[in-house]
This record gives C-alpha cells, structure tokens and sequence, in this order.
C-alpha cells in the first residue's frame, strides 16, 4: 500500500467542510490545546478551530501543551468523542478526526508567514 503525501490543509477548512476532506491524507499545523496518553487523544487549535486528532498511530511521544506540532494522517468521518476541554466560542466538527500517522514540533514557525506560502504554493499549483 503507497501513502500519500499530506496536503497542507488549515484547521478552519477542516472544520469548514468536514465531507470535502474525508478520507484524504492531510498535513496540519496547529497549537496543542489538550492531550491525553489514555485516550491517545490529542486537540490541535487554530484560532478558534480545533481538530480531535487521534495519536495511536504515532507512538509513545512526550507532547507539550502550548506547542505547535505539524501532523501528518488520514481524516476519518468516525467521531466518537467530544473534545474533553473546549474553550469558549472553540468551532469544532465532531464528523471527523484525524489518525495521524507522522508528527513533529513545529515550535516557533511563524503561522502568518506559514500560511501565506501555503496559499502561494496552491495558487501556483492550481494556475
């Protein structure tokens, strides 16, 4: 079985339009806002967007909140969880998570400059 790279995709698109993505291979940057080794549970925000990732796939990894981690993996349309610490006014699509397959910190990218490349390379791409 071949993998896919992972199309950088933005957490708001994500939540946006759940249907458009699943099932695709993604990659995501976002802040960790929660996680749990338990669960294998993991709440990546952007803004106000936040995705339920699920960690199995990856391993025993020392994750920080309050970092920034970029993840590789698959969106699923099974949700079965709520997220277990929302903040106020967090926008959330409980149709998908993603199962991650590869992660890494990202700590200290400049999300701005990040998500300006992103829609540069795609309007390049689609031109």
């Amino acid at each position: 079985m071949d993998l896919e790279p992972g199309r950088p995709v933005f957490l708001d698109e994500l939540v946006q339009q759940p249907q458009l993505h699943t099932g695709k291979t993604v990659r995501v940057t976002g802040t960790l806002h929660a996680y749990s080794p338990v669960t294998d549970r993991a709440e990546l925000v952007d803004g106000q967007y936040l995705l339920i990732v699920d960690t199995q796939l990856l391993g025993v990894q020392q994750y920080h909140v309050g970092q920034t981690y970029q993840l590789i993996g698959e969106i699923d349309s099974v949700m079965d969880q709520v997220p277990e610490s929302l903040f106020d006014d967090a926008k959330f699509s409980q149709q998908i998570v993603l199962r991650a397959r590869v992660g890494k910190s990202v700590d200290g990218l400049d999300m701005a400059v990040y998500k300006k490349s992103v829609h540069a390379v795609r309007k390049f791409l689609d031109a």
